[in-house]
């Protein structure tokens, strides 16, 4: 049974926040623990106020009975000899719970724990699994790095402010499936079979996926900063009800890429830049596409390049493709009062496409006035680079 109820709330978490006031004296005050001793200097106490810090203990099993709130962190970190540790009764902490450099840990219990402010496992080379059976429901920060984890299970909660899952290279599944607002997600250099699930996000404010063999955003409407995929093994993307993306947005080095689908957007505040996705033989992911406030950056092997409804690019253009079939002719009618700026670059036939529009975050450059096999280039304008910056900023605030 749940003992943290919902009428006490507080600024973060609905769940866990109690005044530290109502703690006693022996279950309050910062403490080291460097042994199952010292440990159980708390086990009659439900609730803890105060800063548990466990660091070089020489200890190769803990565990902290009796606590079920801890009102402050939680510090696991350079214990060489520590291989399970175990926090059967913990169900909430007002703080951090950190777990870092112990490189025999190999089993941390976690089971009724369910609403913290942050939790961070990093280095961890004999832990291959992290599971919260109870559901982790109430977190602003998740960060999980550099371990052998096959499996990470139990994330519950509805939103979040940062999300970082990188270098754990046997973790092949991970789900956020409640997940509906975040603020940073890095996904980076975990199993290239990784298969990642976001489906309930609506709204974040940045994100970056690498490495990755397949991520689900069907519900991904709004981004309010720049968003990137580089170096991922799908072949498939889909954003079905994206609208608007106040940043940038990247596609580098999908090499297996060959379908993408971004039907409804209409406006991105930041650069186009599909590059180097050299199974993608037609750029037609974008129907709706109306405002582009950066550039127009966009080389590889495709045949093809549609943009029906774009009336107004605010940056440069760069088109570089190695495909022999391309015609820079829907291109040059871009020339006409949609491509604001001065730099312009179309290029068929190009034994190596190059992605040569170079500015801050893509929205903007410098070039000459030379032109190649007739493709002119020139430097770029940047005068809707405030006012796109103006509606990042309102956006970010409403998010």
């Amino acid at each position: 049974m749940k003992v943290l109820d919902s009428t006490h709330l507080g600024f973060i978490f609905a769940a866990v926040l109690l005044s530290v006031s109502n703690v006693n004296a022996a279950c309050s005050g910062d403490l080291v623990i460097t042994s199952q001793h010292d440990m159980d200097q708390i086990r009659n106490c439900k609730t803890y106020g105060g800063n548990l810090v466990i660091d070089n203990s020489a200890a190769s099993d803990l565990q902290m009975n009796g606590v079920e709130l801890l009102e402050g962190n939680l510090i696991v970190t350079n214990n060489d000899g520590l291989q399970s540790i175990g926090l059967p009764k913990l169900q909430g902490i007002n703080g951090q719970l950190k777990f870092a450099n112990n490189k025999l840990l190999s089993s941390i219990d976690v089971k009724q724990l369910y609403a913290i402010r942050s939790l961070e496992v990093a280095v961890h080379p004999a832990l291959n699994e992290l599971k919260f059976s109870a559901g982790l429901s109430q977190a602003e920060k998740i960060v999980i790095t550099d371990t052998t984890c096959t499996k990470v299970e139990g994330f519950k909660m509805t939103s979040a402010k940062d999300i970082e899952i990188s270098n754990n290279i046997y973790l092949k599944n991970l789900s956020f499936g409640n997940l509906s607002t975040v603020g940073n997600i890095l996904v980076s250099a975990n199993s290239p079979a990784l298969k990642l699930d976001l489906s309930s996000i609506s709204g974040l404010r940045e994100a970056a996926f690498r490495n990755v063999a397949a991520v689900t955003l069907s519900s991904l409407q709004k981004v309010a900063g720049d968003i990137s995929f580089i170096s991922n093994s799908f072949d498939s993307l889909d954003l079905p009800l994206t609208t608007d993306i106040i940043g940038t947005l990247t596609l580098t080095e999908n090499l297996n890429l060959n379908n993408l689908s971004m039907p409804r957007l209409t406006h991105l505040g930041g650069a186009l830049s599909i590059v180097g996705n050299m199974q993608l033989t037609s750029i037609n992911a974008f129907p709706s596409l109306q405002q582009v406030d950066g550039t127009l950056d966009l080389t590889g092997n495709f045949d093809e390049v549609q943009l029906p409804e774009l009336v107004d690019v605010r940056g440069g253009l760069n088109v570089q493709t190695s495909s022999n079939f391309f015609s820079c002719d829907v291109m040059d009618r871009l020339k006409a009062g949609v491509i604001k700026g001065n730099a312009f670059v179309c290029k068929a036939a190009v034994a190596k496409p190059k992605s040569g529009i170079k500015g801050v975050n893509g929205r903007g450059g410098a070039g000459g006035g030379s032109s190649e096999n007739g493709a002119s280039v020139v430097s770029f304008y940047q005068s809707g680079l405030l006012a796109s910056l103006g509606a990042a900023f309102a956006y970010m605030i409403n998010i």
